[in-house]
């Protein structure tokens, strides 16, 4: 039997795995061509001006390369990522706003990863047990009406139509 734990990390491992990828793709994109990543649906948009500067080049260099850990401590998950120093400041207005660093990081966080975290796990799980069951019992059921046995003809009145059911819950 699979823990709900278990099941649990392991989406939300997956979660941040896949954002911290959009995280680091959305920078380099910014760093490189000056397109910006934009919203829940991840728009790209082109802004005008320079390109980053490239002296030293270990800023392109280690958003190529990303260096990240995403480790859980109980029921806290932990990301940890490399950056190099002066890219938190190449956020700030007089250094020509690039919205870089924070706008990417917290955007893509907690307009991806937060309701997908909140709202996604219940659906995920709530396919994967329904898989599951649909697998162990076979897939001869319908999954939109119940498998209780139908009885009719039973004068105590305790008889149970499936199809009935259905059709008054507005399932059929």
């Amino acid at each position: 039997m699979i823990s709900d734990k278990i099941t649990k990390s392991e989406f939300v491992i997956q979660v941040l795995e896949r954002d911290v990828k959009n995280i680091y793709n959305a920078q380099l994109l910014i760093a490189r061509q000056n397109i910006y990543i934009k919203g829940r649906a991840l728009k790209k948009e082109k802004r005008g001006g320079a390109l980053i500067g490239r002296k030293t080049g270990r800023l392109l260099e280690s958003l190529e390369n990303p260096d990240y850990v995403i480790a859980q401590r109980g029921d806290k998950f932990i990301v940890s990522s490399g950056i190099v120093k002066h890219m938190r400041f190449l956020d700030m207005k007089r250094l020509g706003n690039r919205k870089i660093y924070n706008r990417q990081l917290w955007g893509i966080l907690y307009n991806n990863s937060l309701r997908d975290i909140r709202q996604g796990y219940g659906k995920e799980l709530y396919d994967f047990v329904g898989d599951t069951l649909r697998n162990a019992f076979g897939t001869s059921q319908s999954a939109s009406t119940p498998s209780a046995p139908s009885s009719s003809g039973n004068s105590g009145g305790n008889s149970f139509d499936g199809q009935k059911y259905a059709k008054a819950k507005g399932r059929t």
